[in-house]
């Protein structure tokens, strides 16, 4: 009995581990290089600074000794932006004009053109993941997914009405939802990916922050009209303290949920185990919040100095500082957002069962999806990472 318990443990696949090594100096080079040509191209320079974002994270995520690759291009990017705004554009149009000539006969009219572009909103959610999922691939062979984007956001808007109703105590069970629908049409080659994470799991461990947030949410906007003589009294001295305990609720509800999905997450046999702290986030989050708002003092003491000066120089110099907060904004924003919580989130995790995916074969009716839908998503201004 001793000597078989002893083959099974030599035979048991070992957990694989996974790791980032990507270098904080690299990562702001290219916030840096790149905020600028932002500004200076109106906005279109992103296409290939959010390649060179995701080349970086993907490259220097190793599993098992082998990076995965972004095959993505900006080029591919573009396109597929200026493919968007030439559907949508004139459907902007016409649903700002109807939107005034309902208005007229009946109120609130318009709303119903608002709902239907949430609804192509998480279309364009669904068709952009499919992309990135597409151009990724690791050990020479892609993720890739199918299923309909209109099917998924119809369910997002399902569930999004009995969120209003529930006043978002339904968060966890549509999460799941969504995740487990998406998660059901993504492939490692002709491996099938699942979600098995449970909206009740995710209520159990994170139900305390649904109540802090309520309470906080219920305190700043209820406490400050108690009394008409101490309402401006009652705001400054609220604001600081909410502001603080938002940010603690958000930044645990974060680590929470991302543990809370990448141990759901399954591709074939192939899971994940993840050592996330709920306070991994707090200090990230609050690094961000205090290096945004010393620019901004800081952009403000120099404001007050425009004052002086003469007026097309104070206009000037006001443009100038303007750019300069949303550079700042932006490098903050994907330095402490997005690179800082991947390289977080990424060495937090274990990798199990492994072995299963050796085998893999790309699917024979896998197809190559354009960045069309990248392109509706960055037109609505929801392009992710």
């Amino acid at each position: 009995m001793n000597d078989m318990t002893i083959q099974a443990a030599q035979t048991a696949p070992e957990p694989r581990d996974i790791v980032f090594t990507g270098r904080d100096d690299a990562f702001r080079d290219i916030l840096f290089k790149g905020a600028p040509l932002e500004i200076v191209t109106f906005g279109f320079y992103r296409f290939w600074l959010a390649t060179r974002i995701r080349q970086h994270l993907w490259s220097h995520t190793v599993l098992d000794g082998d990076a995965f690759a972004y095959l993505g291009t900006a080029r591919e990017l573009l396109i597929g932006f200026l493919f968007a705004i030439a559907i949508l554009a004139p459907i902007y149009l016409a649903s700002f004009l109807l939107g005034v000539e309902a208005e007229r006969e009946i109120s609130f009219a318009s709303s119903l053109i608002g709902v239907a572009f949430v609804a192509f909103w998480q279309f364009a959610i669904y068709r952009a993941r499919r992309y990135r999922l597409h151009r990724t691939a690791w050990r020479g062979l892609r993720f890739n997914m199918d299923g309909s984007g209109v099917s998924y956001a119809l369910n997002a808007m399902g569930w999004g009405v009995l969120m209003i109703v529930t006043l978002g105590l339904a968060l966890p069970w549509m999460q799941a939802a969504l995740e487990r629908y998406k998660m059901q049409h993504t492939y490692y080659g002709d491996l099938r990916g699942d979600f098995v994470a449970t909206g009740d799991e995710l209520f159990k461990q994170g139900w305390l922050l649904w109540v802090g947030a309520a309470l906080t949410a219920t305190t700043f906007f209820a406490a400050p009209v108690v009394d008409q003589v101490t309402r401006e009294a009652g705001w400054l001295l609220l604001i600081l303290p909410t502001f603080a305990a938002a940010i603690f609720v958000y930044a645990r509800f974060k680590a929470v949920q991302w543990k809370w999905w990448v141990e759901g997450v399954r591709i074939g046999d192939v899971r994940a185990t993840s050592t996330l702290e709920r306070n991994a986030l707090t200090g990230n989050y609050w690094t961000f919040v205090g290096l945004l708002f010393s620019s901004g003092v800081a952009a403000l003491t120099v404001g007050l100095s425009i004052g002086l000066m003469p007026k097309i120089v104070g206009i000037i110099f006001g443009v100038l500082i303007y750019l300069a907060l949303i550079m700042q904004y932006s490098i903050l924003w994907r330095t402490y957002f997005v690179q800082r919580v991947w390289r977080i989130v990424v060495n937090s995790l274990t990798i199990h069962d492994l072995h299963s995916a050796q085998e893999v074969v790309m699917r024979v009716d896998a197809s190559s999806p354009t960045a069309l839908g990248e392109g509706f998503a960055d037109s609505l201004d929801v392009v992710g990472f």
